[in-house]
C-alpha cells in the first residue's frame, strides 16, 4: 500500500506530465513548413509639402514637463487668499458656512454642508476671516443661519481673475 506522500507526489508528477504533453501537442501554429517568412523590403518615400504659417514663431505641443511654457504673469500658486467680511446690523445670533458643493433651485439653494471649507459663529453679527482656498475652488456659496428662526441668507461668490484681492462681503 502506498503512503500518502507517495500518492501526492504521483498526482503532481502526473499533472506536470499532462501539462507538458498539452504544450508540445499544441505546437506553434503557422503553415507547417517551419520556415519563417522573410520581411518585406521597405523603401522610404520622401514627400515635401510647403505651407505658409501665419504665426512665424509657433509653439509646439509639449511632450514632457520640460517643454511646458508658462506665461510670465502666472504666479504658479496652488491657492489664493479669500477675505471674508460679514457685518450684519442684526444682533441676532448666527452661524456662517462657506461651501463649494451647491446647486441653485429657483430662488433657493441646495447646499452640501459636508463640503464646507469654513464654518464659524457670528459675533454680534460680525465675522472677519482670512482663508487660504485652493485654486480649483472658483465658485463658492456663503450661508448665514440665524438661531431665532429667520430664513438663511445665501450669497454666491465667484473668483475674480482681474482682481488682485479676493473678498467676500455680506452686509
Amino acid at each position: 500500500m502506498k503512503t500518502k506522500i507517495e500518492k501526492i507526489t504521483e498526482v503532481r508528477l502526473s499533472l506536470i506530465a499532462l501539462s507538458l504533453l498539452a504544450l508540445t501537442a499544441c505546437g506553434g501554429g503557422g503553415d507547417g513548413d517551419g520556415a519563417s517568412p522573410a520581411p518585406a523590403a521597405v523603401t522610404p518615400t520622401t514627400t515635401t509639402t510647403t505651407t505658409t504659417d501665419p504665426d512665424p514663431d509657433p509653439t509646439p505641443a509639449p511632450t514632457s514637463l520640460d517643454d511646458l511654457v508658462v506665461d510670465a504673469d502666472n504666479a504658479l500658486e496652488a491657492s489664493y487668499q479669500l477675505t471674508i467680511n460679514v457685518n450684519k446690523s442684526s444682533q441676532s445670533r448666527g452661524y456662517f458656512s462657506l461651501c463649494d458643493d451647491y446647486t441653485a433651485q429657483g430662488s433657493s439653494y441646495s447646499v452640501n454642508f459636508d463640503s464646507c471649507l469654513f464654518r464659524g459663529p457670528l459675533s454680534d453679527g460680525k465675522l472677519s476671516k482670512e482663508l487660504k482656498i485652493a485654486n480649483h475652488e472658483s465658485q463658492l456659496i456663503a450661508v448665514i443661519w440665524f438661531y431665532e428662526g429667520q430664513n438663511p441668507q445665501y450669497v454666491e461668490w465667484s473668483y475674480m481673475t482681474d482682481s488682485e484681492s479676493q473678498i467676500l462681503t455680506m452686509n
